[in-house]
């Protein structure tokens, strides 16, 4: 196996992490009850991280998206009973968003992106959340699409003008946030430092990965 492809295979190991810390830290920080592991669930969540950091680079064919799909309906079949049916018709949706991106030209690039870098992990982090604590909150979600949004800003920072307003709005809109008491401060703190951190290394070219990483990041600040 080429290094790429070990590359690939270790960022969807973190984004199968990234897609769950947030919903697990929020249950936990608010001691929140909830049911146990499900590894139905959990396989399942770990195969769309797999197609997306490791099958899409690769350029799978029809065929496999269709077999691929066949086994993904398979084992969500095999759990139904512990499985919230909402929960599954969701996480199933998110599959189907990554075959799409397969079929979006080029110029409309910034779609794909807008579904593998934020429709994707933010509604698979809530689909986590919707099963183990069965209900959503406002104070989860608004956090988590921050992250999100910061994520894609860094990854796609350019050094022009407007990269830069959107990075000074996304530091505003922590900080009300914070003022409306969706987040804390040391998590506030710690999300805006890290932006501005990033984008400092980024202009001085010390430091850049990729989005995987800084949702990684991201989602682990937001539980501090």
């Amino acid at each position: 196996m080429d290094q790429t492809r070990v590359k690939n295979l270790i960022k969807s190991l973190i984004e199968l992490i990234s897609f769950h810390i947030f919903a697990v830290g929020f249950v936990l920080t608010h001691h929140l009850p909830s049911t146990a592991i499900n590894y139905y669930l959990l396989v399942l969540i770990a195969m769309i991280a797999l197609y997306k950091e490791f099958m899409l680079p690769l350029k799978p064919n029809q065929f496999f998206s269709g077999f691929y799909s066949l086994i993904f309906i398979l084992i969500a079949a095999f759990g139904y009973k512990s499985m919230n049916p909402y929960v599954s018709i969701l996480i199933f949706a998110q599959l189907f968003f990554l075959f799409v991106t397969k079929y979006i030209p080029q110029k409309y690039n910034l779609a794909s992106i807008v579904i593998k870098d934020f429709v994707v992990p933010c509604f698979v982090s809530i689909a986590i959340l919707f099963y183990y604590a069965h209900f959503i909150s406002i104070h989860f979600v608004v956090p988590l699409l921050l992250v999100n949004i910061i994520a894609i800003m860094i990854t796609y920072f350019d050094g022009e003008m407007n990269s830069y307003i959107q990075i000074i709005v996304t530091a505003v809109a922590t900080l009300i946030l914070f003022l409306l008491g969706y987040l804390n401060i040391f998590s506030t703190i710690a999300v805006i430092a890290f932006t501005l951190i990033t984008v400092l290394l980024k202009i001085f070219n010390k430091f850049a990965t990729n989005n995987v990483v800084y949702r990684f990041i991201g989602n682990i600040l937001l539980i501090i």
